[in-house]
């Protein structure tokens, strides 16, 4: 897995971690651009990395999911997601 993937997907961890925690303390809307933002550069990443194709086709579903997280339940599962995502990566 290379650094700029790793990086990324740290990254999207922490925002779905601060969104929650925005949510929950302030009963703030959940703010998706930072979200979208981040999975369109994981796209990015993932069309131009040698993985393969499994682990391209779960990174990719794991994004376009990223994109309808609306709620903190959906970000919850996005986060469980990310976790199982992280594990199947590191098993390469």
């Amino acid at each position: 897995m290379s650094n700029a993937l790793t990086e990324l997907l740290n990254e999207i961890n922490d925002e779905l971690a601060n969104q929650i925690s925005l949510a929950n303390s302030m009963n703030k809307k959940i703010d998706t651009r930072k979200l979208v933002q981040l999975s369109n550069t994981l796209n990015g990443i993932i069309r131009t990395s040698e993985l393969s194709d499994e682990n391209k086709s779960m990174l990719q579903k794991f994004s376009l999911t990223l994109q309808d997280s609306s709620t903190v339940k959906s970000l919850r599962y996005e986060k469980q997601d990310l976790e199982r995502v992280l594990s199947n990566l590191k098993d390469i």
